[in-house]
């Protein structure tokens, strides 16, 4: 009888045991997770950025880091400045624009992250930077000077205890330069290219009668029906947001294409400055308002001379830019390596010494599918 009662006991206990060896199971396998996890952010954070240089001085502590050490002409690096800092303390964060040299490096975009507190109570301040290379070579980004002084006491607070004397103008702590190396659009071993022969004129197919008339009663239908549905949509809409964005931002896009696309390296030269000379005629007509697409290069030219807002500089080198253009799509003018390169290097300076934020295209239409843009109601 004893027996049976101990080992009933000792049953109940084991019952009541598994519940919390169960949840002892279940905390350890999540904090294991949790671990697991904040490696691969610490991980993913740190393949992230190439190049990651720390400097320390007092209470400052400051990262540059770069996402990339080597890049095309037609790529961008992204430059991000941490600074952590006590509390007690305040960081004046470099402009970096103002210490970029020109035609090496241009600032793309920005963004300034908003400020946080970290581990020990101390303030981290971040801002970001997209730089674009205006030509192909070996550059810097240049030291950076971070400024940081003691917070000045609230009005009425403790007075009794002094201020620790620092220098007029605060504290500095000056980073290193950073070596970018700008790739060229061509690789040095391809030499000299050359064009295939035009084509000569192919002739359209004869038809049927009947054939074109029903083509032409389709398109007449179709025409009837897409006006219908504008006008059914038309009275739907009441205000549609507008998407703009910078000439110049539409145009390094376009250049960014055309490089993926590798046109010199299937040999499509004249493809090549097909496509380069319609980009430097779009952005000029959407930032001078100069018809540069549908007027051939004489007619151009002519308004070009009588423009206020071109420069004679800038007047030359569309001159230059456009006869050679005109000489390789017309007449079967093969140009050298260097030739090519040098055009894709005109026109990106071009464009970047042109560049105007104000200067905004509506890119509504391209950037939003018909289904996608519905009007903005007004309240």
């Amino acid at each position: 009888m004893n027996l049976r009662f101990v080992q009933y006991q000792k049953e109940k206990m084991v019952c009541r045991a598994y519940p919390t060896m169960l949840l002892m199971v279940l905390c350890a396998g999540l904090l294991w997770l949790s671990g697991c996890e904040k490696q691969e952010k610490a991980a993913e954070v740190k393949a992230e950025f190439a190049v990651d240089k720390e400097y320390k001085k007092g209470p400052l502590t400051v990262h540059v880091k770069v996402d990339r050490g080597e890049i095309s002409i037609a790529d961008t690096v992204r430059l991000r400045l941490e600074a952590t800092i006590d509390e007690k303390y305040e960081v004046t964060m470099p402009g970096v624009a103002e210490q970029l040299k020109p035609y090496e490096l241009g600032l793309l975009d920005f963004r300034s992250f908003p400020d946080r507190l970290v581990e020990d109570n101390r303030l981290l301040v971040q801002r970001e930077y997209v730089l674009a290379p205006i030509v192909s070579g070996s550059y810097t980004i240049p030291e950076l000077a971070f400024m940081f002084t003691e917070k000045q006491p609230a009005a009425g607070g403790d007075t009794a205890q002094e201020a620790t004397a620092e220098p007029a103008g605060g504290h500095e702590l000056r980073t290193e330069a950073i070596p970018i190396e700008v790739t060229s659009l061509l690789d040095e071993k391809r030499g000299d290219l050359t064009i295939t022969d035009i084509k000569a004129v192919a002739e359209l197919p004869q038809t049927h009668k009947r054939l074109w008339m029903g083509i032409a009663i389709a398109a007449a239908a179709l025409a009837a029906a897409a006006t219908i549905l504008y006008f059914l949509l038309r009275k739907k809409k009441e205000k549609l947001i507008r998407i703009l964005r910078p000439a110049h931002e539409i145009a390094y896009e376009r250049l960014r294409k055309l490089t993926e696309e590798d046109l010199i390296g299937k040999g499509q030269i004249k493809e090549f400055y097909e496509r380069i000379s319609d980009i430097l005629r779009r952005y000029i007509e959407h930032r001078f308002d100069l018809h540069a697409p549908e007027r051939t290069t004489e007619e151009f030219l002519l308004e070009a001379r009588q423009s206020q807002t071109l420069s004679e500089n800038h007047k030359t080198a569309l001159k230059n830019f456009l006869e050679h253009c005109d000489m390789v799509k017309f007449a079967c003018y093969a140009p050298s390596t260097a030739e090519i390169q040098k055009t894709f290097d005109l026109t990106k300076e071009f464009i970047e010494t042109t560049r105007l934020d104000q200067c905004r295209i509506d890119v509504t239409e391209q950037v939003m599918p018909p289904q996608a843009a519905e009007p903005a109601r007004s309240m």
